[in-house]
C-alpha cells in the first residue's frame, strides 16, 4: 500500500529536521507534497535551491503556494492536491517528527485490516524535539493492552473521547488515513453540524462508523510543543473551536446513537462550564454562552439554538 504525505507548510525554521525524519524512514512514503503559506515562500526557495534540491531528490517532493487563507484552507489545499492517487495519506504538520519505523508500521497497520485510519502512539517533545516526560493519558483498557494493534469501533471511541471531552488519540501527524477519513477534514462538516478546531478528532472518530480505527500501541513520532502552536494560545479562534467542537460532536454522536444521553451530559456539562468561566469577558463567545445554560440543562430545542450559534462563530472565525 503507498502512501502520501502532504505537509501544511508554514514554521520554516523546523525544515532541516522535518526532512532529517522523511529521509531516515525505513519504508519512506511514496510521495511529498509541501503546501507553502509561509509569509516569504521560504520552503519553496529552500526546497528548489541546492544543496537541498540534490539531497531529497530520493523523496519525491512537490512543493506547491499556499493559499495565504489560513490553516484550514492550507490543510484543504494539501488533502485535494493528494486527491486520492494513493491508498492512504499522511498529514504532517510541519513542527512534528516521526521515528523511523513510522510508515514501515502504520502501512503494515492497514494491510491487516480494513481500516478507515491508523493511529500511533506518540510523546510529546521539546522545542529542540527531544521527548519529554509527558504524554497523552489513554484509556487504561488501551495503555495495559498486551497487543500492539486495537481495532476500535465508532461507539469506543466517541464515549472513550467526546464522552469524557478529551482527546486521547492526537492528531494528524501520527495518523494515516483513507480518503474518507481524510476528505472529512476538507468537508468541515458530519450531519451538516461544523466539526471546526476538531477536524483531526472529528475525521477519526466519525470516520470509523464505515470502518474501525487501527490504534497502533507504540511511540512512533513525537509533538514538539513550542510557543507558535494554536494550544499555546488561548484566546484564539483556533483554540476555542477546539474546545467548543466537542459539543458539536456530542451532538453529532447523540443523534447517531454512538454515545448515551448521560455520555453527551457530561461533555455538555464539561465543556460547557469551560466556556461560560474561561470566555467569560469574550465579546465573540456571547452568542454561544446565551444557549449554553439550557444546553447543558437539556432544554428542549437547546441543541438548535446552540448549533446556529456555533456555526456563525465558525463562520466569522472559523480560518484561523
Amino acid at each position: 500500500m503507498k502512501i502520501t504525505t502532504v505537509i501544511p507548510a508554514y514554521k520554516s525554521q523546523y525544515l532541516m529536521e522535518l526532512l532529517a525524519s522523511l529521509a531516515q524512514q525505513t519504508e519512506p512514503p511514496e510521495r511529498i507534497i509541501f503546501s507553502d503559506d509561509s509569509p516569504d515562500q521560504s520552503f519553496t526557495s529552500m526546497l528548489t535551491s541546492e544543496p537541498l534540491q540534490s539531497l531529497i531528490g530520493h523523496l519525491n517532493v512537490t512543493v506547491l503556494p499556499g493559499t495565504r487563507r489560513g490553516a484550514y484552507a492550507n490543510w484543504s489545499q494539501c488533502i485535494n492536491a493528494w486527491g486520492g492517487q494513493t491508498e492512504l495519506v499522511h498529514i504532517l504538520c510541519d513542527d512534528d517528527l516521526i521515528y523511523p519505523q513510522f510508515y514501515a508500521r502504520h502501512r503494515h497497520a492497514h494491510m491487516t485490516g480494513n481500516f478507515s485510519s491508523t493511529v500511533s502512539r506518540r510523546w510529546y517533545a521539546n522545542e529542540a524535539g527531544q521527548p519529554v516526560n509527558k504524554s497523552l493519558t489513554l484509556p487504561e483498557a488501551v495503555d495495559l493492552h498486551p497487543q500492539r494493534l486495537l481495532s476500535l469501533d465508532a461507539n469506543t471511541l466517541f464515549v472513550s473521547t467526546v464522552g469524557r471531552a478529551a482527546n486521547w488519540l492526537g492528531e494528524v501527524s501520527n495518523t494515516v488515513m483513507r480518503a474518507e477519513a481524510a476528505n472529512l477534514i476538507v468537508q468541515r462538516q458530519v450531519d451538516g453540524i461544523s466539526i471546526a478546531g476538531l477536524e483531526d478528532l472529528a475525521a477519526f472518530i466519525c470516520g470509523a462508523r464505515e470502518r474501525p480505527l487501527c490504534y497502533i500501541n507504540e511511540h512512533l513520532g513525537c509533538f514538539r510543543q513550542n510557543a507558535g502552536q494554536n494550544s499555546a494560545k488561548g484566546a484564539s479562534a483556533a483554540m476555542k473551536c477546539s474546545i467548543m467542537g466537542y459539543l458539536g460532536l456530542a451532538l453529532i454522536g447523540l443523534r447517531r446513537g454512538l454515545i448515551s444521553e448521560e455520555h453527551a451530559h457530561y461533555c455538555f456539562e464539561l465543556v460547557g462550564q469551560n466556556v461560560l468561566w474561561h470566555y467569560r469577558d469574550e465579546a465573540d463567545t456571547q452568542a454561544i454562552r446565551d444557549t449554553l445554560p439550557a444546553l447543558i440543562a437539556g432544554a428542549p430545542g437547546a441543541d438548535e439554538r446552540y448549533l446556529q450559534a456555533w456555526h456563525d462563530f465558525v463562520a466569522a472565525h472559523g480560518h484561523y
